[in-house]
Formats: structure tokens, C-alpha cells, sequence
């Protein structure tokens, strides 16, 4: 049985439904069928931080990993700004071992005035493939152009292309 990509929504549930289309691309790109949740789940209450007005992405993670049914991948999406320790914020975080990742979209669509939507649209498409990459157990790529290059910021997200380089597919063959 092919394995699948279960996309949950953490928080409001209508940024899924903007962007299902991109997140169903993500995985068709490693050849994996997407579904989506149509059942929003609420943020863990212990990952927010007050401080940083963010959230922990570690405590997301482990969320997502609660909910998680079979060996399906599970990635949780929210709007909500997330974090782990030592780093400002974070686009996203997988672990392989838990066969889950949690994507914000925050950072990817907010404060982007003038942004087209497919520019917008692109950018969750990629980050949430790089994310599904850590997950089949790509690590990060040194090749910039590469799906799974590491982005500091959004300008390195918008340098990436659509696709994994051609190491990183040799990789995960």
C-alpha cells in the first residue's frame, strides 16, 4: 500500500482550503498521494509562548505526532508564527522518525504587499516539499536552487525552484 501525506489543520482551517491545491502538489513531487483533513484542530495550548507571541514548533510537532493513525505521513498546517529554541522563527519542521512535520504559512503569505498569489502559492507548494523531503529523509541540500536548500528568510524560498536537484533525487532512490 502507497504510503500518503495527511494534512491537518491547526488553528483556522481556511488557509488549508487557499492552499490544498499547493500542499497536494508537494507530494504528487515524491510521488505520494495527498488527503486533507476537513476538521480543524486547536494550537496545543502549551506551545505557545507569551514572550515571543509565537509558537513552539517542537510542541506542534509532538501534536501532530499524537494524532497520527498508521504508517501515513502527517503534516500540520497553521497560519500561526512558529519557532524552536535558539532561532528568531522557523517556516517549518519535520522529523522522520516521527513521520510528522508541521508547515506555517505565516511567514510565507503575511506582510507581502504587492505579492502575486502564485508567488504565494509557490511558496507553500516548496516549503511544504522541502518539509515532506526532510520526511523521506532528505537532509538539507547545498545547491540553492534546490528544493531542499535551507531559507533563513523569504528571499531564499523565492530562489528555490519547484524541484529537488538532481543529488537529492539519487538520494531518495
Amino acid at each position: 500500500m502507497e504510503r500518503e501525506v495527511v494534512y491537518l489543520p491547526l488553528g483556522s482551517s481556511w488557509r488549508i482550503q487557499l492552499y490544498e491545491n499547493d500542499l497536494l502538489r508537494a507530494a504528487t513531487l515524491y510521488g505520494l498521494e495527498g488527503r486533507t483533513i476537513n476538521l480543524s484542530f486547536p494550537l496545543c495550548e502549551d506551545s505557545f509562548d507569551s514572550s515571543r507571541g509565537q509558537f513552539n514548533a517542537l510542541v506542534l510537532l509532538d501534536q501532530i505526532h499524537e494524532l497520527r493513525k498508521g504508517s501515513d505521513l502527517y503534516m500540520g498546517i497553521t497560519a500561526a508564527d512558529i519557532y524552536v529554541p535558539k532561532m528568531n522563527y522557523i517556516f517549518g519542521i519535520a522529523d522522520k522518525n516521527m513521520g510528522c512535520a508541521v508547515l506555517s504559512v505565516a511567514r510565507l503569505i503575511y506582510a507581502q504587499y504587492g505579492a502575486s498569489s502564485s508567488l504565494l502559492s509557490e511558496r507553500v507548494l516548496k516549503e511544504a516539499a522541502h518539509e515532506l523531503g526532510h520526511l523521506l529523509g532528505l537532509g538539507h541540500c547545498s545547491d540553492h536552487g534546490c528544493l531542499m536548500s535551507f531559507s533563513n528568510n523569504i528571499m531564499e524560498v523565492d530562489k528555490k525552484k519547484p524541484v529537488i536537484c538532481d543529488r537529492c533525487r539519487l538520494k531518495l532512490h
